[in-house]
């Protein structure tokens, strides 16, 4: 199976961490001379998986105060410390797992200049930070083009961190809403039961909330943001997408490799069961 690498994206090789990203820049579209192609890592990939990193990055934008949030609600500037290494590491570890590697976007623009989870009158106040915020989106609905182009449904997974509950993942789909289609094929025990994602993480020994086969609703503050909301399945069509709300402790330097195995492995083992990662004569043909 060929990858697809779209021709604004320069291929890097995996690495341990982040020390290469990939130019984002569309052709015909000026950034100006102050643009840093460092702002945005891209990374194509050959499964119908797509991982979104967007509040890890530690980067400044040339030209872009600092945002000052005035009559934004829930107004945040704190970095998700170390999701940008944590979202690399799960897909190195897929790779390892499948030989295949997942689509990669992922922000190292630090989210005090620019939050690429948020509508775009609410995720940046300087007019120099647009096109930033456009190139992470611009990257992801790349993503889910080629995604359902070559295969028809796939996955998108938007790799957050919280301080609510160290131990823990949160889940994060509107209450399912994120993930209609997905519900729609398989019903409840794609999202909530043993066999579901969360099911998965369970089963690694990872504390999940929602508690599978759990009913309960998702909590409010985690719910599921901008980007689900925008490219999964509510808005139609068949990517499906979840947010995962991981505690600092599963992001601590500590357990961040073991994290990303379990992840990794939980991942894998769902889409093959949901996605038939396993069965390619189930997938459109590359």
């Amino acid at each position: 199976m060929k990858t697809y690498r779209p021709a604004w994206v320069r291929p890097v090789n995996a690495l341990p961490v982040i020390v290469l990203v990939l130019l984002v820049t569309h052709p015909g579209r000026a950034f100006g001379q102050d643009f840093k192609e460092e702002l945005v890592t891209v990374q194509a990939g050959d499964i119908p998986i797509i991982l979104s990193a967007p509040h890890g990055g530690r980067l400044a934008i040339p030209k872009v105060d600092k945002r000052l949030g005035v009559g934004v609600r829930s107004f945040r500037t704190v970095m998700d410390t170390r999701t940008d290494l944590l979202t690399q590491k799960i897909a190195d570890e897929i790779e390892k797992e499948t030989g295949k590697r997942p689509f990669l976007v992922i922000a190292q623009f630090h989210r005090r200049y620019v939050d690429a989870n948020r509508k775009p009158e609410r995720a940046f106040e300087s007019p120099n930070a647009k096109p930033v915020y456009e190139a992470y989106h611009q990257a992801i609905r790349d993503a889910k083009a080629q995604v359902i182009k070559h295969w028809g449904f796939g996955l998108l997974l938007d790799v957050h961190g919280q301080a609510a509950e160290p131990k823990a993942i949160i889940r994060g789909t509107q209450n399912g809403k994120t993930v209609k289609h997905l519900l729609a094929r398989f019903g409840d025990r794609a999202l909530i039961g043993e066999s579901s994602l969360f099911g998965e993480f369970s089963k690694q020994g990872i504390d999940v909330i929602p508690k599978v086969d759990s009913k309960a609703k998702e909590d409010d503050r985690y719910d599921g943001g901008f980007i689900v909301q925008t490219y999964g399945s509510g808005m139609g069509g068949t990517l499906d997408a979840i947010q995962l709300e991981l505690g600092g402790e599963l992001r601590s330097r500590d357990r961040i490799d073991q994290t990303a195995k379990e992840l990794a492995s939980s991942i894998v083992t769902f889409a093959n069961a949901y996605l038939k990662l396993n069965r390619p004569e189930l997938l459109n043909s590359r």
